[in-house]
């Protein structure tokens, strides 16, 4: 291929695709309190469910999905996803118990992942240098990106309009990607070619750092889906604030994300070492994550807490700009993204239930689940040790 960046257009345009891949999940979110006044479950854990199931379906299959956007091409893989997102959403607007809606998210599940792998692939393959770092720099931003927009709809219209419509905007929003896709991203033509697409998929799995880098991601999400999952609950019981207002502090939490997310790769490229920042981002996640859950203090405190403790996890999963620099090697890009994106999500398909579980005993049951998280964030200390030169791991790619 020519040794020539995507436009921005068409990343963001791929970041967009990737964002409503990622609204599967955090769309659910304003609809949480409407399905469980209509389904009354069992188990409040079921609640946390409807938010976390897609990863369910993400988490076992991401791998394998990787491997096929290395055999048949991202775009092919990406509107295969919309589709099943599409489905899914569908079954859920239609479904007339719990258990049936549980199943249709895990079909949206299946496009998710679909969507997410193949757009985090295309990036990577279409860009290089710079570009490509400030590019997954972005792409590392589409989690909190899809819970502001999911918080801001809370704000505003969650207690209006009933949880179906939530489903129902989302369907036509992938339905219009799934178009746009087709007519302007580029297809195999411009991808890369090659006898065996699944070839490399032994060694990913053989590779250590890829799996470092998951579970680091991992425990970012499992964080930081269980307290945005929690915080309404949380806060309402310690300090009294509404659930109205808690959705704004996630809204602007998410913001906040969203900045660390992406200043990872703005400083990254300016020299500063990935083990520098990743410690301050611990820190960032440990101390007013720890302070939000004991002491919130007054709603502004709360909110600055809260804030700075998702800056920290952005931080975090800002770290996808050093994706490329655990590949085995430039044909396994997919499957590399797969593997991480796979383990990933096992943060998120855990994080809203324990989150909901440990908060039952308390406040020192979410203290150690913030501890737990914290701490195996760490896991990825030797990712950030071998990437202290971001410019020169970030070559394009190149068949061989």
């Amino acid at each position: 291929m020519a040794e020539k960046n995507l436009s921005w257009f068409l990343i963001v345009l791929i970041y967009i695709n990737g964002l409503a891949g990622m609204l599967v999940v955090s769309a659910a979110l304003p609809a949480l309190p409407g399905i469980g006044a209509e389904f009354h479950p069992q188990s409040p854990a079921l609640i946390g469910l409807v938010m976390s199931m897609p990863a369910l379906a993400a988490a076992t299959c991401s791998l394998l999905i990787g491997a096929l956007v290395d055999r048949i091409g991202d775009r092919t893989v990406l509107v295969l996803g919309c589709l099943l997102v599409l489905a899914g959403d569908i079954g859920v607007i239609a479904s007339p118990s719990i258990e049936l809606l549980l199943a249709c998210r895990v079909l949206a599940g299946l496009g998710y992942v679909c969507m997410v792998v193949a757009a985090v692939t295309m990036i990577t393959r279409l860009t290089f240098g710079r570009t490509r770092t400030a590019a997954l720099g972005l792409w590392s931003t589409v989690i909190p990106a899809s819970f502001i927009v999911a918080s801001i709809y809370g704000a505003v219209a969650g207690q209006t309009l009933g949880w179906r419509w939530i489903f129902g905007a989302h369907a036509a929003f992938v339905a219009i990607l799934a178009v746009l896709a087709l007519a302007l991203l580029p297809g195999r033509e411009v991808q890369l070619t090659g006898p065996s697409r699944l070839k490399g998929l032994g060694a990913v799995l053989r590779t250590p750092f890829p799996y470092l880098l998951g579970i680091s991601f991992a425990a970012a999400a499992f964080l930081q889906t269980g307290f945005v999952a929690t915080l309404p609950h949380m806060l309402g019981a310690s300090i009294g604030l509404g659930k109205n207002l808690a959705y704004s502090f996630n809204a602007a939490a998410m913001l906040c994300n969203v900045i660390g997310a992406f200043s990872f790769g703005l400083v990254y490229n300016r020299g500063i070492s990935a083990r520098a920042l990743g410690f301050v981002a611990v820190a960032l996640c440990a101390l007013p994550g720890a302070l939000l859950v004991m002491a919130p203090g007054t709603p502004a405190l709360a909110m600055l807490l809260n804030c700075l403790m998702m800056a920290g996890l952005g931080l975090l999963v800002g770290m996808w700009a050093l994706m490329p620099q655990v590949a085995p090697s430039p044909t396994c890009i997919g499957a590399t993204s797969g593997l991480i994106t796979q383990i990933t999500l096992l943060g998120v398909l855990f994080g809203p239930p324990v989150a909901f579980a440990a908060g039952s005993f308390g406040a020192h049951g979410t203290l150690i689940y913030l501890l737990i998280g914290v701490v195996i964030s760490l896991i990825a200390l030797p990712v950030w040790q071998r990437s202290a030169h971001p410019i020169a791991r970030s070559a394009p790619l190149v068949a061989h």
